[in-house]
């Protein structure tokens, strides 16, 4: 009798992994017909790229996300959203299968009540309008040494960011695609298409 330890037949590993990859296209599609709440946080990395992005009611402060708040982050919230030609990207590595990407293009996303904790974000161009600046203080004499930027209007072209973690009241979107690919990769800045 011999006992075959530590492998899984590529067979198995994908009966196993339908369930998830089910139940995550069943999430986004069911965001693409209607509004759904959603929040995530994790340790996989995820990169947004966004042709244009407009919110209004939005402040910003510095913090810390993760496991123990150990990643600097900028918190970022916005009352509403909008979001045209955007590309998700996510490359894991699986045991036995390797690298596999998961890429999300929507033509159009609108959410309400959307709090991101983000480590980098750059943009082509931003236009503020109403923008107010503030740094907290214990005493008058002594500020926390944090801050919070705000804004009434916010747009801006060719975003990307690569988000800790984000959750919304409300996200709604149109011309959603969903690619499972085995290697890394993803998408061009700029290039939601």
């Amino acid at each position: 009798m011999t006992a075959r330890t530590g492998r899984t037949s590529r067979l198995r590993f994908a009966l196993a992994l339908a369930p998830l990859l089910l139940g995550a296209s069943a999430l986004l599609a069911g965001s693409a017909a209607g509004a759904v709440s959603v929040a995530f946080a994790g340790e996989v990395p995820v990169t947004v790229h966004a042709a244009r992005v407009a919110g209004s009611g939005v402040s910003a402060s510095p913090g810390a996300s993760g496991h123990g708040g150990l990643l600097p982050a900028l918190a970022t919230r916005v009352e509403r959203a909008t979001v045209h030609d955007a590309c998700v990207t996510s490359t894991a590595r699986l045991p036995v299968v390797g690298a596999v990407t998961a890429v999300v293009r929507i033509e159009r996303a609108a959410a309400t009540g959307l709090t991101v904790e983000t480590g980098k974000t750059t943009a082509g161009s931003v236009k503020l309008s109403g923008a107010t600046f503030g740094t907290p203080q214990r005493a008058p004499d002594r500020p926390t040494g944090l801050f919070t930027v705000g804004a009434e209007q916010v747009s801006g072209s060719r975003v990307t960011t690569q988000p800790h973690a984000f959750t919304a009241g409300t996200i709604t979107s149109r011309g959603v695609a969903i690619e499972v690919r085995r290697a890394e990769g993803g998408c061009e800045p700029g290039a939601a298409r």
